[in-house]
Order: C-alpha cells, then sequence, then structure tokens
C-alpha cells in the first residue's frame, strides 16, 4: 500500500494565478510596474483559451510582460538626460526584439493547436441558414402571440352589438344596415 505515485494528485497554480500570485513580484517590481505587469498579463491571457495554455506559453506571457514594465523602466530613468537615452536605446531595441520573437513563437504555437478539421465544411451558407432560421423562429413567436391576443380580444367583445340599439339611431339607418 501506498508507496510513489499513490495517493491524491497535487493540485497545479493555474497559470493566471501563477503569472500574478505565485511569482515574487514585490520583490523585482514597483507597485507601479506590478500594476503593469498585471495589467499586460491579462491582456495577452485574454488571446488565449486557458485550458490550452502550457507551460511555455505561461513563460512567454511573462516575458513579454517583464520586458514591457523594464522597457518602461529604461525610458523612465532617461527622462530628460539625452546622453542616458542614447546608452539605452540599444538596451530597448533588444527588448524590442525579444519581444517579437516571443510574440511569433506564441502565434505559431496557438496556430498549431487549431483543429484544421474542426471547421471543415462550414460555409457562410451554414451561417446564412442559421440566421434564417432564427428569425423565422421569432417571426413564428411573435404570430403566435399576437393570435393569442386576438383571441383574448375578440372573446371580451362578443356580446357587444355595436350602436345598432341606441336610441338616436332611426329606422332608416337600421334599413340601411341590413342591406
Amino acid at each position: 500500500m501506498g508507496g510513489k505515485g499513490s495517493g491524491r494528485k497535487k493540485k497545479t497554480p493555474e497559470i493566471r494565478e501563477m503569472l500574478k500570485g505565485v511569482i515574487p513580484l514585490k520583490k523585482m517590481l514597483t507597485d507601479d510596474e506590478i500594476q503593469v505587469y498585471e495589467s499586460y498579463v491579462s491582456i495577452y491571457l485574454g488571446d488565449f483559451e486557458e485550458s490550452d495554455l502550457t507551460s511555455g506559453d505561461m513563460d512567454d506571457i511573462m516575458s513579454l510582460a517583464m520586458n514591457r514594465v523594464l522597457e518602461f523602466r529604461l525610458l523612465e530613468s532617461s527622462k530628460g538626460d539625452a546622453d542616458r537615452q542614447v546608452d539605452i536605446s540599444a538596451s530597448i531595441e533588444k527588448l524590442r526584439k525579444q519581444t517579437e520573437k516571443i510574440k511569433e513563437n506564441l502565434f505559431s504555437r496557438r496556430k498549431d493547436r487549431i483543429n484544421p478539421n474542426e471547421f471543415k465544411g462550414f460555409s457562410i451558407v451554414d451561417l446564412a441558414v442559421k440566421f434564417d432560421q432564427r428569425k423565422k423562429d421569432e417571426m413564428y413567436s411573435k404570430v403566435k402571440k399576437l393570435k393569442e391576443e386576438e383571441k383574448i380580444a375578440t372573446a371580451g367583445r362578443e356580446d357587444y352589438s355595436g350602436n345598432r340599439y341606441d336610441t338616436d339611431t332611426t329606422e332608416k339607418d337600421l334599413l340601411e344596415e341590413l342591406d
């Protein structure tokens, strides 16, 4: 009984939790930088289904967000100092190139995960038919509702005889109505 591999499987943290909570951001970044980092992580995670994310995706998303924070940090540190701006321009350029490479990797992995057979045989005609059926169903329910309202209104007027028996109606008017 027991032994290696037995027992309950440990629950691994979710990628969103890892990117925002488990990584010791407070040791590396200021409060403002943490806010920027977490905003970028949220934006990047919005492009993916969390169930499809892998550890490689997590690393890339973390690197993308961190590169943005570092880029802002470098730009902020050189504010107002032209010599410093020239010095850090090479570093910023390297960060941007690395960011583009990471984005390409994320894109290609995401593209590889798409099942090309999932939407095979699915066309604009299928969408149009689905739309027409939905519209038809909506109109049918509207007509049905209006007919029910008409029945209720008609039933409420069964004993209504109009102005035929009003005292100001003459015999001539009654005869004209009968013709």
